[in-house]
This record gives structure tokens, sequence and C-alpha cells, in this order.
């Protein structure tokens, strides 16, 4: 009875340190986390979340400056506005912050502020992402061959809408002027 009773409390301490150091890795990671965004994680309830992840608001940003691309003057995309542009990439993506989002129903307005640099590169034109806020003279200067010099940075309000529980992006236009 005495071996059975010591098996069991082994079993039960074996039990408790290992869900002991997952909780202490999870804190650990959410931790981390916490402090390199310093904000709180958004509440979620059930399967739908409350407005969009920093995470995929981030990925949306990514995939917004890499859609900026150099293409032929007379591309394809000339005849399909929505299509996306061929190319090189124009920038490259350095980092975001998020400057605030507000949520009313099923949209969510996420003001972003997107930090870029130029690739190296030459072209006949510049199409998609954030083609209308490059300036004239950069975009002269990028497409002779000229990369400008310096980090951009560009205040840029998204939109987002949920659809079935989950968050997409609807539109990117400029941040209104504070």
């Amino acid at each position: 009875m005495k071996i059975c009773r010591a098996a069991l409390i082994v079993v039960v301490g074996i039990i408790t340190a290992s869900c002991s150091e997952k909780s202490a890795r999870d804190r650990e990671k959410y931790s981390d986390t916490s402090k390199a965004t310093r904000e709180p994680r958004p509440e979620v309830k059930g399967e739908d979340e409350l407005q969009p992840d920093k995470d995929q608001i981030g990925e949306d940003c990514v995939a917004f400056v890499r859609s900026t691309k150099v293409v032929p003057a007379q591309a394809s995309t000339a005849n399909c506005p929505g299509c996306p542009a061929a190319g090189a990439e124009v920038l490259a993506f350095r980092q975001m912050k998020t400057g605030g989002i507000s949520c009313s129903g099923d949209t969510c307005t996420v003001l972003v502020t997107i930090s870029v640099s130029f690739n190296p590169g030459t072209g006949e034109r510049i199409a998609g992402g954030l083609t209308a806020w490059i300036s004239p003279e950069q975009r002269s200067a990028y497409l002779s061959g000229h990369t400008p010099s310096g980090e951009q940075v560009y205040p840029v309000q998204i939109t987002y809408k949920r659809r079935g529980g989950a968050w997409g992006a609807v539109e990117f236009d400029r941040a209104p002027a504070e």
C-alpha cells in the first residue's frame, strides 16, 4: 500500500512540475512580447477577436510596402487595376508603429506609421502600394537610377472589416493630419 502511495505522489509531482515549466515558459513568452510591444494583448471572445491582431496588422503593412514595385511602362496591370504589379520591390520595410485602433461593429480603423527605405534599382514606372506617397522628386531620382537615401516615414490609415470572424484589410489611405 505504501508503494502505491509513493508512486502516486511521484506521478503527481512529475505532472505538477511539467505543468509549472510550461506555465513559466508561457509567462516568459508573453512578458517578452508585452515588453516589446508595451501594449496589452487584445481580449478575445470565443473565436472572434474584438480587433485585428498586432501581428496581422504588421503582416498587412509589410505586404502593402512590398506591393510597391517597378514595372514596365506598358505593364499588363494597366488593363487590370486590381491585379498585383509584377517587378522588383521599390521599398524595404523597416518597422511599423501602431498609433491607435478604433472599432465600431465589424469595422476597425488602425493608424500606423510605416518606416521604409528604398531598395537600389531603376525602372520605367512605379506601381502599387505606397506609390502615391512617394514624392515626385524621389520617384524621378529612383527611376533614373539614383536611390533616395535615408528612412522614409509614412502615416497610414488602414480600414479592416470582419467577415466570418476573421479581420481583413480592405483599404490603405493616408492617415489624417493630427
